[in-house]
């Protein structure tokens, strides 16, 4: 069983990476390697009774500066269990991704 801590640092060392793919993997833009390197944080967790869900996006939310302005967010969940990275969608509510992970619908990260 995992803590709220460990969850946190695990989601983190992921959107890092995430981070980082996304700035290596560049941008059909001209000169996109000039352009700010977009940062990803984490907004909001919900704790349940299996675990966490992290909502993230990318640092708009916190500079208000429209240039950051990307919003990709695929919440993610870690399981206090098993302390596995789990992904969601985007298509329908939260609230219906953590209904499938209930019911044992789960796609590791």
């Amino acid at each position: 069983m995992i803590d709220f801590e460990s969850a946190q640092r695990i989601v983190s060392e992921r959107l890092a990476k995430m981070e980082r793919d996304m700035y290596e993997f560049g941008s059909a833009l001209p000169d996109h390697k000039n352009k700010p390197y977009l940062h990803i944080v984490i907004v909001k967790t919900t704790e349940y009774d299996f675990g966490w869900v992290f909502m993230y996006t990318i640092e708009y939310l916190e500079t208000e500066d429209i240039k950051y302005c990307h919003f990709v967010n695929v919440p993610l969940i870690v399981d206090k269990n098993d302390g596995q990275l789990y992904v969601t969608g985007t298509a329908r509510p939260v609230e219906h991704y953590v209904e499938k992970y209930r019911k044992g619908v789960r796609t590791r990260a």
